[in-house]
């Protein structure tokens, strides 16, 4: 265990603890939660960068990073979904791209084959953590600042999700032309 993958493995118990705390707390527990979920996603940033910087890339953390990364975003989406922000239909997608493509990445890679992240992937991830920051925003202020919130924060949700939606998919069609070869020897050989 080295700083990347302790930072990854807490970043995994973060996104299975904290967003449940915006259903059963108040106030001051909601805005720590909102707080621990800024730095998870900063650390998902930093740890990369550092266990490149210093070469402390492990098969470990190639397992343990895209668990956090997929982990956060499907609880988070989840739980607003729970909350009512939006219906569970918008991120059933999402669910089933950010499991399929992680269960094909820990098949390659447990055939040596390191599939490294593309650009579309990235950018499906920095829309995501976005969204899901918005979302967050629109929760505190309806359920505290009801005075503040303003019905276009609503609609600005909803073109925040459907440009979500469109990204991860596009990513994921991206990934599956990527490694198509890859996807039929693995099925070719099953």
């Amino acid at each position: 265990m080295n700083v990347p993958n302790i930072l990854s493995f807490l970043r995994i118990i973060v996104s299975l603890t904290a967003p449940f705390f915006l259903i059963t707390g108040g106030f001051w527990v909601q805005v720590v939660a909102g707080i621990v979920c800024i730095f998870a996603v900063f650390t998902d940033w930093f740890d990369g960068w550092y266990a490149r910087r210093y070469n402390l890339v492990t098969k470990l953390g190639k397992i343990l990073d895209p668990i956090a990364d997929k982990t956060y975003v499907i609880v988070a989406f989840s739980v607003f979904a729970y909350l009512g922000l939006f219906s569970f239909w918008w991120i059933v997608p999402i669910i089933i791209r950010e499991v399929v493509i992680t269960i094909y990445r820990f098949i390659f890679l447990e055939k040596g084959t390191v599939v490294a992240a593309v650009q579309s992937g990235k950018i499906k991830t920095f829309m995501q953590m976005g969204t899901i920051g918005f979302a967050y925003i629109v929760f505190m202020l309806q359920r505290h600042y009801p005075q503040y919130f303003m019905e276009v924060f609503t609609w600005i949700l909803y073109v925040a999700l459907i440009v979500t939606l469109g990204l991860t998919l596009f990513s994921g069609y991206i990934f599956f032309r990527n490694n198509w070869r890859l996807i039929k020897n693995i099925h070719g050989a099953s």
